[in-house]
């Protein structure tokens, strides 16, 4: 297979998930973006409200690693270890056992 033919599964599956988010937007609110005439406030404000739900969602995800005992603070994966951890993917996640996973500082 050449470069012209090679196709990225992670770019594959961001659109996806965008396509999918159309969807859902267009039955949600029954238009589209390219049909909607928000004012250019209006749009910044839709922004702001969703990097702020992100921010959120960050630290919720901080919170839950630092309270984590077993989190290894500081440490690194190892790329040996990722390599032959036992991983399931599902729905664009990667899952990993944690315990098949070796750290270094």
């Amino acid at each position: 297979m050449d470069n012209q033919e090679k196709k990225d599964r992670v770019v594959e599956n961001v659109i996806s998930k965008f396509s999918s988010r159309s969807d859902v937007g267009v039955k949600k609110y029954g238009t589209t973006l390219e049909e909607n005439e928000l004012t250019l406030i209006q749009w910044l404000n839709h922004l702001q409200e969703e990097l702020m739900d992100a921010t959120l969602y960050v630290q919720k995800l901080k919170q839950e690693l630092e309270s984590n005992p077993k989190f290894p603070d500081g440490h690194i994966i190892t790329k040996e270890s990722w390599d032959s951890a036992d991983k399931i993917t599902h729905d664009g996640f990667v899952y990993v056992k944690y315990s098949d996973l070796v750290f270094y500082k």
